[in-house]
């Protein structure tokens, strides 16, 4: 027979109150009801738990060895309601994020810092990297932030995850004031204009590079020359030295004033992306998410 909870601390309020009315009176229980779930406990230990002694009751040896065990559960359970509260009220827990280094870098850091004063006992790690990883990562992690062109999400976002569109952003091509091209920065410059000279491209999981490549599939064409770095800073650092074009998202360029002129891609539609959050749906959403969610929908 196996012993239930509600045995275990109606044996516990018995045994403190000092007798069987008395510990139904505690837990606003009928007599009756007492009795027979102490009647279960005992028959599951196998031996008797106390003896009635006038109107109260004489814990047995075993009672008394049992009675130590159930504070002690008594305890955990204390400690599992103030955990709860705890969190409850943003008093503890953590909330664990992963983005591209795009986002990272240049969307997410004003955010985080208004999430840090608002909850300042949250423990916050975050992670960036490339789309491949992330998707293996939902379910381990809070939020994900994806970018770029990714494969269908039924096929690889569990059931309990949702999949929505964050924010549009447009992605330009980037060369120093002196290329041939920034003659062109207020008309923008075409796919095969722009593959005449060497591209700077990002790491291969960048969620950037990959909506280009794709538009390019789209048009048909192919790099001839190019130029690999990791990371948004090498991209700037490789085009400032004379390397090639690179790309990167409007808005990270409002953010990082870089000295170098954008052109618009593909005149004059422009080549545009969306970057989307994976999350649990609400029903799964810990207190510290929906707070870092409130904060990136306000802002």
């Amino acid at each position: 027979m196996k012993i239930q909870a509600e045995q275990l601390l109606t044996f516990l309020q018995v045994a403190e109150q000092g007798g069987v009315a008395a510990g139904a009176r505690a837990l606003h229980r009928s007599q009756p009801a007492v009795s027979e779930r102490l009647r279960q406990l005992t028959a599951a230990v196998g031996e008797p738990l106390y003896h009635r002694n006038g109107r109260g009751i004489m814990l047995t040896p075993a009672g008394h060895a049992l009675l130590e065990e159930v504070q002690a559960l008594r305890e955990a359970l204390d400690n599992i309601d103030e955990w709860v509260r705890r969190r409850r009220t943003l008093q503890d827990g953590c909330l664990r994020i992963a983005a591209s280094n795009t986002v990272a870098s240049y969307f997410l850091p004003e955010r985080l810092a208004e999430f840090r004063r608002s909850c300042p006992d949250i423990r916050l790690v975050l992670k960036t990297g490339a789309l491949d990883w992330t998707i293996k990562a939902v379910g381990t992690w809070d939020l994900l932030f994806l970018d770029g062109v990714f494969d269908d999400p039924g096929t690889w976002l569990p059931g309990y995850c949702t999949l929505e569109p964050w924010m549009e952003d447009e992605i330009v091509a980037l060369v120093r004031s002196d290329h041939p091209l920034a003659q062109q920065v207020g008309q923008g410059v075409d796919w095969s204009s722009l593959l005449e000279y060497p591209i700077v491209w990002r790491e291969p999981g960048s969620g950037v590079r990959r909506a280009v490549e794709s538009a390019l599939r789209t048009a048909g064409l192919n790099v001839q020359y190019s130029v690999e770095v990791t990371g948004v800073e090498a991209v700037r650092e490789a085009v400032a030295a004379g390397l090639g074009i690179g790309f990167a998202s409007v808005r990270a360029l409002e953010r990082a004033r870089w000295a170098l002129v954008p052109l618009r891609l593909d005149p004059p539609r422009g080549l545009y992306w969306t970057l989307h959050l994976a999350a649990p749906k609400p029903a799964y959403r810990s207190a510290a998410l929906n707070a870092f969610l409130d904060i990136l929908q306000a802002g």
